[in-house]
């Protein structure tokens, strides 16, 4: 199985980045409400899919992996020379259906940690096909 990654720059340093990664209050900024319990996370999406993400591999400041519906997805977290993160998604399944979702994602979680907003449209009748659900 192939591993496909996508790269983000942030101006914000990696305890930030990861603390949005890594707890309920930052995930429900950008990305879903999503309980944690016993190592692993209860997604609710907004389209009404549910899954129970266990969490893989978790390295505060550093790396952040999840098993996300079925697939594993990775967040490395490098400091860079400013002061700010270079964050590496990767997911180990090839399939490019996904690929917008992700791209969806890591432009979410960069306009909330650098920014302080919510792309999210916030629409029930707006999810599955729109980037910004």
């Amino acid at each position: 199985m192939g591993v496909t990654q996508w790269k983000a720059q942030f101006s914000s340093g990696p305890s930030e980045v990861y603390r949005a990664l890594s707890t309920p209050l930052g995930r429900s900024r950008y990305w879903a409400e999503a309980d944690e319990r016993d190592g692993a996370i209860r997604f609710v999406l907004p389209d009404g899919r549910t899954d129970d993400s266990r969490i893989e591999h978790a390295v505060k400041d550093e790396l952040y992996q999840l098993r996300y519906f079925g697939r594993t997805i990775t967040f490395t977290l490098t400091p860079d020379e400013s002061g700010g993160t270079d964050l590496a998604l990767s997911c180990d399944d090839p399939d490019s259906r996904y690929d917008a979702d992700h791209v969806a994602l890591l432009l979410r979680l960069k306009a909330f940690v650098d920014f302080g907003v919510d792309l999210r449209n916030h629409d029930k009748s707006r999810t599955t096909d729109y980037a910004d659900s």
